[in-house]
């Protein structure tokens, strides 16, 4: 079992004494906007397909979401979640030696850990905004086989030029780029931003519908590679992957696509006003770095309290968010935040800018206020 990850709601509420619908999760880098109109409808109408095993392959999910998105269907595997893919293909691929672009999803190297590959992290700097330095990262990845690359990347949330990225790879052709897309879908703009489309022959793209379409637990994933690695994948993939609510949701998604990008161009337009909010309403704490972001959540650092504290005050709240202490090359200053509704939001920021106000006087010498609940659990690799 993977211990990298926040945690989660059930454990806060628990902590709490309370039901998890109490909470306002915060943790969990989801839409805010729920699903797109009509998706849970139509899953609640065909609940019966639960009693009946799903295709095996998930073949016509498959086959829709390829026509939906361009792609030569013979290049597409569907499976449960993206993460599931990160377990197989190290194994698959036989990989000897990877570089994971740090600090990200502790997933990658949880699953290249437990196929016994060597791995070295190359880190974005926080210096930097967490902006990567792809020459060095092209240093660092010259004697490895592989290289995973979370774009754009949680926990830090900036989205790193496709152009770029497509450059890297093709400068480095015996060197396979696995490039995890989960979040791509929240980032604003009309140009073409996936590795999917370069035709590239050392690149696989992981790409999820669980994080703009708000369905995590129905676990769905798509992995998008070269036909002779597609194969060899497909090879090792458990049968019934994937169950039938979720092959249904990706059905009726792609079959109403006009309708999902509406609802992801409204979810884009409203978390870039949320994201411009955040940052004014927090923009005068003294010692507070927010972080720029393309996604649905921000990180944040604290020069003068710890994530841990911030986290417990603000569950005491019943407010949950993401301590980011456990992310190799965050220190424990560093904590996330998803949004959610406007009203969720502007509470948040206000409870962050009340701790950090107490936080400034005790360190004038007044006494340590607590905040009366258990540590914060984030979730939501």
């Amino acid at each position: 079992m993977i211990h990298g990850h926040g945690g989660n709601i059930f454990a806060a509420a628990q902590a709490l004494g309370c039901a998890p619908e109490d909470i306002t999760d915060m943790s969990a880098n989801i839409n805010p906007l729920d699903p797109m109109p009509g998706l849970l409808e139509h899953l609640g109408q065909n609940i019966e397909n639960i009693c009946r095993l799903p295709e095996v392959d998930a073949c016509r999910a498959t086959r829709a979401y390829a026509g939906w998105q361009g792609i030569d269907e013979n290049r597409i595997i569907a499976g449960a979640g993206t993460t599931e893919f990160l377990y197989l293909l190290a194994r698959v691929l036989e990989t000897g030696s990877a570089v994971v672009a740090g600090p990200t999803y502790s997933d990658y190297a949880d699953a290249l850990e437990i196929n016994r590959v060597k791995y070295n992290y190359f880190m974005r700097k926080s210096q930097n905004r967490f902006k990567p330095d792809l020459n060095m990262l092209k240093k660092q990845a010259e004697a490895a086989d592989a290289v995973f690359f979370c774009n754009p990347n949680n926990p830090t949330g900036e989205f790193t030029d496709t152009e770029q990225l497509a450059s890297l790879a093709c400068s480095m052709p015996e060197t396979l780029f696995v490039i995890d897309e989960s979040y791509l879908p929240f980032v604003r703009g009309p140009e073409d931003k996936t590795m999917a489309h370069t035709g590239l022959s050392n690149v696989v793209v992981l790409q999820s519908l669980s994080k703009i379409h708000c369905i995590p637990g129905l676990r769905v994933g798509f992995c998008v590679a070269p036909e002779p690695v597609a194969e060899k994948i497909r090879k090792y993939l458990p049968p019934w992957s994937v169950n039938s609510p979720a092959q249904a949701a990706v059905l009726f998604i792609a079959q109403n696509s006009e309708a999902a990008e509406a609802h992801a161009e409204k979810s884009r337009k409203y978390l870039h006003g949320q994201r411009t909010e955040m940052h004014k309403r927090l923009s005068d704490i003294s010692g507070l770095e927010v972080f720029d972001s393309d996604t649905t959540f921000m990180l944040m650092r604290a020069g003068s309290f710890n994530a841990a504290e911030i986290a417990d005050y603000m569950l005491a709240r019943r407010l949950l968010i993401r301590d980011c202490s456990n992310f190799d090359g965050l220190d424990e200053h560093f904590f996330r935040i998803s949004l959610k509704d406007p009203e969720s939001n502007k509470l948040a920021a206000g409870v962050i800018a009340e701790f950090a106000k107490d936080e400034g006087q005790r360190a004038e010498g007044g006494g340590r206020k607590t905040g009366g609940g258990g540590r914060g659990t984030g979730g939501g690799g």
